[in-house]
């Protein structure tokens, strides 16, 4: 037979967080401490012999000590778990988290991010070539628009004809919905272009 796990019992209505004390508890200890003053004056009060106010009065202590026995008892018997405060995980959103959010978008089909990942990459790709092969931005412009001198600078065919794809967003729309899987033939891109020289 399994031994039974016993729950965390949640927190009762009206709890003051640490103690565990609720709002009735102290009602009714409040309540058994007015009707303790009212017993004690009436039999201070009375005509009763004083063994009789002792043997009352004892009778009274014990029960009050037996209410505050059982109270606190109950609840350092199964004390509730501690458990820490949760923090809330803030997401900072940046660069990366917009990157792959329209990753996630261009797998989708969506045109726009298709687009927007597509001129990423071209953008990338024109700047490591123009570094690489230590030529100013107006030169890389004017480059670009000799084709066959391009291709002997890039010395690489996939990437040239990428990039003479999609100079405009016309053509990186049309280089996007050409592609027969998007995000493959956009990786075989980038593949390429890191392996570069």
């Amino acid at each position: 037979m399994e031994d039974e796990v016993e729950r965390p019992r949640p927190p009762g209505r009206g709890t003051t967080g640490v103690s565990g004390m609720t709002g009735r508890g102290t009602i009714l200890a409040g309540a058994v401490l007015a009707l303790a003053v009212l017993i004690g004056s009436a039999l201070y009060t009375t005509q009763f012999s004083g063994l009789a106010q002792w043997a009352l009065g004892i009778v009274l202590l014990a029960v009050l000590t037996s209410y505050a026995t059982f109270a606190v008892g109950r609840r350092t018997h199964r004390p509730e778990p501690f458990r820490s405060p949760q923090e809330r995980r803030t997401v900072r959103r940046g660069e990366l988290t917009a990157l792959a959010d329209t990753f996630a978008r261009a797998d989708q089909g969506l045109g726009f991010s298709q687009e927007l990942l597509v001129a990423r990459v071209r953008e990338a790709l024109a700047e490591r070539i123009r570094l690489v092969r230590g030529v100013s931005p107006e030169g890389m412009r004017s480059l670009e628009s000799d084709p066959q001198g391009f291709r002997g600078v890039v010395r690489d065919d996939v990437l040239a004809e990428f990039l003479a794809a999609t100079k405009d967003r016309r053509g990186r729309t049309s280089w996007a919905e050409s592609q027969e899987g998007f995000l493959e033939s956009l990786d075989m891109v980038i593949d390429r272009m890191e392996v570069w020289r």
